[in-house]
């Protein structure tokens, strides 16, 4: 039986018939290289490294970008392409390249910058990238301390991510170094602990360049803060039973953090440019830190912050004593503060017998009320030749340790007064003591009595007049009328005037700067107090001392007494210039009526230098100034010896101290008639 022929209509439908569908779709791009190779990439095929460590601009950015402008790029740029990512990236280091050589050619369009010759490697791994620019930004050595401590965090987060579990120190180092970066232990250790404990504390500082040196500072400053509080933690733990008076103090180091406590402190010193700690201040405000949370007073502190410091400077030449005698202080004020009324013997005291020290332990201690009870045992013990010679007591008040109780007057051969061994000299001296007491009472009393204005000048008026309004209506003067001493009320009133804006001081800090000053010899001032005080002047001439620079009397700050305070200090501003003052002359009239107290006229003819300075000073404050006349700013100079050849125009400092006292008078005067006080 003979085949079928095949026609040629049949064979060509079959060679028309579509063919069978794709089920995948098809490629746009080409896959990854597998081995190493040369290729020339564009600028839009390529993109910078996303995670890489470097985060400020390369110091060296405008040098880079000037060489590669006149030269082009001489190296090759280093490129690998992450799975299922469509451009490639920037492998081992150049990605301030990559960016200049985009910023060249929206400058110039060339096309030497947009077409690269580069060098591929295939993919091996998150972590191989970020090695790479580890070592590459290390050898050339421009990563900040910040950047490098990064890179290595964000290193041990990948690497933990591959094996499943948390791997050591060392171990990273190991594994670093088979990536091609070496890295000590050492430093490793130094930068996790700047992530974990200094950048959400101070990141302004570590991100503008903070250095190695800075930082390892920083972390001895930070350990003994912290072993300091766990020392305190751990006496109020062991002491949990019997806390004495120092529950408080217990409470806070115990429930207290002091993480949070240290980034409190160290936040407030963190500022934006700052590569470098001002370190006394650091000190000072951690020493306050720790008193501020566990009570501890500054002195012990500090005495356990050098033993500390110079222990772990010389640790292989420091001794066990030396080592335990760093905490000594700090467990002596613990005991201190769990009972403050027992009188605590440190620091420890030679024992003879044994010829080495014995540390004090509450046993030790003495209590004020026995003091005396013991002394007269003691004392009659040795009389009787029994006693133990060392033994060591208190007298009531007494600080220092004495082997015998302080002997009485009568003991001590001293004579009471109008006894029948007291001598003839002796009686004498008492008698011209008491002198000398009752002439002082009299003086005191005399000088709390008002001064009195002279007869003869208060009896007419032309003396009024010619004492410028420094009488009252009682006749008294008015700069002279003493305050002794000042009421609660006034008191208060002087602090409000003299405070312009409030400043909270904690009381660790104040603390803190009264121990400064007493270390170096001086005595701090608080404001408060030193507001109480007057910072007079009193110089010779017609007018009556100043009693204070700032602060004015409650009692004169109404507009008439201003307006007279004002006249004396134009007085003598006149007197000294040489231009006449009076209620009727043409050239400066006194008015305790309105104004500022004082009203001018144009000077005569050929007025000197003096009259000149002075005439528009006074002008100036009014605020209307003659143009013919120095301006302003260069009067100013020459009266306060700024500037200028003639000496004979400066201000004797009497009267230039009375010019701000005259410029304060006046803003009083002001400020009360805008407050609507009676004219």
């Amino acid at each position: 039986m003979s085949k079928t022929a095949i026609t040629p209509d049949q064979i060509a439908a079959k060679l028309t018939q579509p063919g069978p569908k794709l089920s995948t779709k098809p490629a746009d791009r080409l896959p990854a290289p597998t081995t190493e190779q040369a290729m020339t990439l564009t600028l839009d095929q390529l993109r910078p490294y996303d995670r890489n460590p470097r985060t400020q601009q390369n110091p060296k950015y405008d040098e880079i970008k000037e060489s590669i402008r006149a030269v082009g790029l001489k190296q090759k740029l280093t490129v690998t392409q992450r799975p299922g990512d469509d451009r490639y990236m920037i492998s081992d280091g150049g990605n301030t390249r990559l960016t200049i050589l985009n910023e060249l050619h929206e400058e110039t369009g060339e096309e030497r910058f947009y077409y690269q010759d580069c060098h591929f490697i295939p993919w091996q791994g998150e972590i191989n990238v970020l090695a790479g620019h580890l070592a590459e930004n290390d050898n050339r050595g421009q990563l900040s301390w910040i950047e490098r401590a990064r890179g290595i965090y964000e290193a041990k987060r990948m690497i933990e991510e591959d094996v499943g579990d948390e791997i050591s120190q060392r171990r990273l180092v190991d594994h670093l170094r088979t990536l091609g970066y070496s890295v000590t232990q050492s430093h490793i250790s130094r930068m996790l602990y700047t992530i974990e404990h200094f950048l959400p504390t101070i990141p302004l500082t570590l991100d503008s360049g903070m250095g190695k040196g800075q930082v390892e500072k920083l972390i001895s400053y930070r350990q003994f803060c912290e072993e300091c509080w766990e020392r305190c933690r751990a006496y109020w733990e062991a002491s949990a039973d019997d806390l004495g008076e120092g529950e408080q103090w217990a409470t806070s180091v115990v429930d207290g953090d002091f993480a949070q406590a240290w980034h409190d402190e160290m936040t407030q010193l963190d500022h934006e440019g700052q590569t470098e700690f001002r370190w006394n201040i650091v000190e000072d405000r951690l020493k306050g830190m720790l008193h501020d949370h566990t009570g501890l007073h500054f002195n012990p502190i500090d005495m356990a912050w050098k033993n500390w410091f110079t222990v772990r400077k010389y640790a292989k030449a420091a001794s066990e004593e030396e080592k335990a005698d760093i905490w000594t202080t700090v467990d002596s004020e613990l005991q201190r503060l769990r009972y403050p009324q027992e009188r605590h013997l440190y620091p420890p005291i030679e024992d003879s017998s044994k010829g080495s020290k014995t540390s004090a332990t509450p046993t030790q201690t003495l209590a004020s009320g026995n003091a005396s009870h013991d002394a007269d045992e003691v004392g009659q013990s040795e009389r009787e030749g029994d006693g133990d010679h060392d033994a060591l007591t208190f007298e009531e008040g007494q600080t220092n340790l004495s082997p015998t109780p302080t002997p009485k007057a009568s003991e001590r051969g001293v004579p009471t007064s109008g006894g029948v061994d007291e001598s003839a000299q002796m009686k004498e001296m008492r008698a011209q003591l008491a002198q000398l007491e009752q002439r002082n009472a009299e003086l005191e009393a005399g000088s709390q009595k008002p001064l009195v204005a002279p007869q003869g000048l208060g009896s007419s008026e032309s003396s009024g007049d010619d004492l410028g309004g420094l009488l009252d209506s009682d006749g008294f003067m008015q700069e002279h009328n003493p305050h002794p001493t000042r009421s609660l009320e006034e008191q208060e009133t002087l602090v409000d005037d003299l405070t312009l804006s409030p400043y909270e001081e904690s009381d660790g800090h104040r603390q803190l700067r009264h121990w400064q000053a007493k270390e170096h010899g001086e005595e701090a001032v608080d404001f408060e107090a030193a507001a109480l005080k007057s910072v007079p002047l009193m110089s010779g001439g017609p007018v009556a001392p100043i009693t204070d620079l700032w602060h004015v009397p409650a009692w004169r700050r109404n507009a008439r007494d201003l307006r007279m305070q004002i006249g004396e200090v134009v007085q003598a501003l006149a007197d000294w210039a040489g231009i006449e003052v009076s209620g009727t002359t043409e050239t400066i009239r006194l008015n305790a009526r309105e104004g500022l107290g004082y009203e001018l006229d144009p000077l005569g003819d050929n007025p000197g230098r003096r009259a000149q300075l002075i005439w528009q000073l006074l002008a100036g404050l009014q605020g209307d100034i003659d143009p013919m006349l120095p301006a302003e700013i260069s009067l100013f100079g020459e009266l306060v010896g700024s500037h200028g050849a003639d000496s004979d125009v400066c201000l004797p400092d009497g009267l230039f101290i009375r010019v701000f006292w005259l410029t304060r008078l006046i803003r009083v005067l002001r400020e009360g008639l805008a407050e609507g006080d009676p004219q």
